[in-house]
């Protein structure tokens, strides 16, 4: 199955035990596929500094290693389907373009969607 996981699934899979961390282990494991965008990335980086303080070469480290197991796609900003949040739009892109089957995300503009032109949006104890 190919994978988008939202930053925040990212960042839990990061800090704590759950169904993020073996999420994220699955798809290094090759069972499951993840799809990722720079945007993603970026964000994830972002909030692990201003929120989590985490040092840049630990930040830098976990970055490289979703890097080598991730297809990364690279959306142009086309989607506009979330009028609350406009932000969450790329991340509804990079599901879209990277073709993937599901985006995981605890983020509530997402989850309303449930799907989305044919991904299908939830959370992780629904794999």
């Amino acid at each position: 199955m190919r994978l988008v996981l939202d930053t925040n699934i990212l960042i839990s899979a990061l800090f704590w035990e759950g169904n993020e961390r073996r999420l994220l282990w699955d798809c290094k494991r090759k069972k499951h596929q993840l799809v990722i965008s720079p945007y993603i990335l970026e964000e994830m980086s972002r909030v692990l500094d201003e929120k989590f303080k985490l040092p840049v070469d630990k930040r830098r480290k976990y970055t490289e290693d979703i890097l080598l197991i991730a297809d990364v796609v690279f959306p142009a900003g086309n989607i506009h389907a979330i009028k609350d949040h406009p932000a969450d739009d790329i991340i509804l892109e990079t599901a879209i373009i990277g073709k993937a089957d599901m985006l995981i995300t605890g983020d509530k503009h997402l989850l309303s969607l449930k799907r989305f032109r044919g991904v299908r949006i939830g959370k992780t104890s629904r794999i």
